[in-house]
């Protein structure tokens, strides 16, 4: 009786009958152009998107499918259409403070961003809390001295001269002042030793940091407050890494390009870390890891070795580390596995991922034995594991031959097939000696 009596009354607007605070919150996670249409609904929603607390602006909503890409004409009309629309919303926004701010600028031209400036501006001065930026040239020096901003993102979205523009913007911007940045990303820019140094002495409570595909000429990282650090395809110029970080907790490391010619690692807290990288850098990395690491997680990007099975390493003792997680490539990757067994004496488990299981069997992945290094496996006994755990999407060689020496050492191995394709699976071992 009573959904009757509802449905005679006609449909309700219960969203309307919201507090403003939320549905602010909610326009807020819309799409801008979306959040104005909603004036139109009614005179309860006629206002709402002018307290918009989050900004979200992407040149790209404002071409059109069959604009040309290659043709001024096309894209100086949708520069025109962006910045008036930008422009128009934050001209009738009621002046309260922002929460975020988020900018995307690719595809539009060197010239064309000099409009866009005036929007970053406008964040700045609505003591925007996190600010993200797509901007293919140097942005206003503005930002830097912004004491609102607890998280930043700075993207170079222009590939060309992406080496040198940090430093040329850099230099015009001598001061530093973020003293509630907690948060701090930079994809894509050109970085030394001096522009990290001056960056980091004005954040003074920055807690993470990523540094993605950037060129990083002698860069030192020496912070007393950072605790999470991401190094991710950067480029490096044959030259030093340094990283002091006294409180550091999860160091994150993918090398995919030119590698550093020296690595100095002061990280007595590190607790987790993953590294990704190649030939014999895995090596020097695991030489300078700190002992109190709890959770390990190695990525080989290539043949370790190529000539002998031998691994010359001088391991520190991994006394806390619980978990060890290993993506293997070839064969040649188990001495090194093996000599972190050997230095780890209270690991509880291990987990060995065949390379193309986290992408599922991505096409590519390689298998192959080297023609130099024994295919021989064998895994050193560690007492105190409780549990191996081998995934893998494809049943080769590598995978029977480490089936094989883990019944020689264990015993207990349980096959389930719970993994991508019907030869992929998961071996896991109740160890028992």
């Amino acid at each position: 009786m009573e959904i009757a009596n509802i449905s005679s009354r006609g449909s309700c607007d219960f969203t309307s009958k919201l507090p403003d605070p939320i549905l602010h919150h909610i326009l807020g996670l819309l799409n801008p152009k979306k959040a104005v249409q909603t004036c139109m609904l009614s005179k309860r929603w006629e206002h709402l998107w002018t307290f918009l607390p989050s900004l979200n602006f992407n040149f790209h909503d404002f071409r059109h499918d069959d604009d040309d890409d290659d043709d001024d004409f096309f894209h100086d009309i949708a520069v025109g259409r962006f910045a008036k629309f930008v422009n128009t919303l934050l001209l009738r926004r009621e002046p309260f403070d922002l929460d975020v701010f988020c900018l995307s600028c690719e595809g539009m031209s060197l010239f064309n961003t000099l409009s866009c400036e005036g929007m970053i501006r406008y964040a700045v001065e609505h003591n925007t809390r996190v600010l993200h930026l797509s901007f293919p040239d140097s942005v206003p020096p503005c930002i830097y001295t912004c004491t609102s901003l607890e998280e930043l993102y700075l993207n170079d979205k222009h590939a060309s001269n992406k080496y040198i523009r940090y430093v040329k913007m850099y230099s015009s911007v001598p001061i530093v002042n973020l003293p509630n940045l907690r948060k701090l990303t930079l994809y894509r820019w050109a970085l030394n030793s001096n522009n990290v140094k001056n960056l980091l002495s004005g954040c003074t409570i920055l807690e993470f940091l990523r540094l993605d595909s950037c060129f990083l000429v002698d860069c030192v990282i020496a912070h007393k407050s950072l605790k999470h650090l991401a190094i991710v395809n950067c480029l490096f110029d044959k030259t030093q890494l340094v990283i002091s970080a006294p409180n550091l907790f999860s160091f994150v490391f993918d090398e995919n390009f030119q590698p550093p010619s020296n690595t100095t690692l002061n990280m007595p807290s590190l607790a987790y870390s993953c590294l990704t990288t190649h030939d014999n850098l895995m090596m020097k990395y695991l030489e300078r890891m700190t002992t109190n690491i709890e959770l390990l997680e190695l990525h080989f990007k290539r043949h370790l070795l190529e000539e002998s099975t031998v691994v010359p390493l001088k391991l520190p003792i991994f006394s806390n580390l619980k978990n060890l997680t290993v993506v293997l490539v070839t064969f040649s990757c188990f001495p090194m596995v093996n000599c972190v067994l050997k230095n780890s004496p209270n690991l509880e488990k291990l987990t060995l991922l065949q390379e193309g299981c986290l992408s599922q069997g991505e096409e590519g992945a390689s298998t192959n034995v080297s023609t130099n290094v024994s295919s021989t496996i064998a895994i050193f006994p560690n007492k105190k594991l409780k549990i191996v755990e081998v995934r893998y999407w494809k049943y080769n060689q590598m995978i029977r031959q480490l089936e094989d020496a883990l019944k020689d050492v264990y015993k207990g191995i349980e096959n389930s097939e719970d993994f991508i394709g019907p030869s992929s699976g998961n071996i896991t071992v109740e160890l028992s000696f």
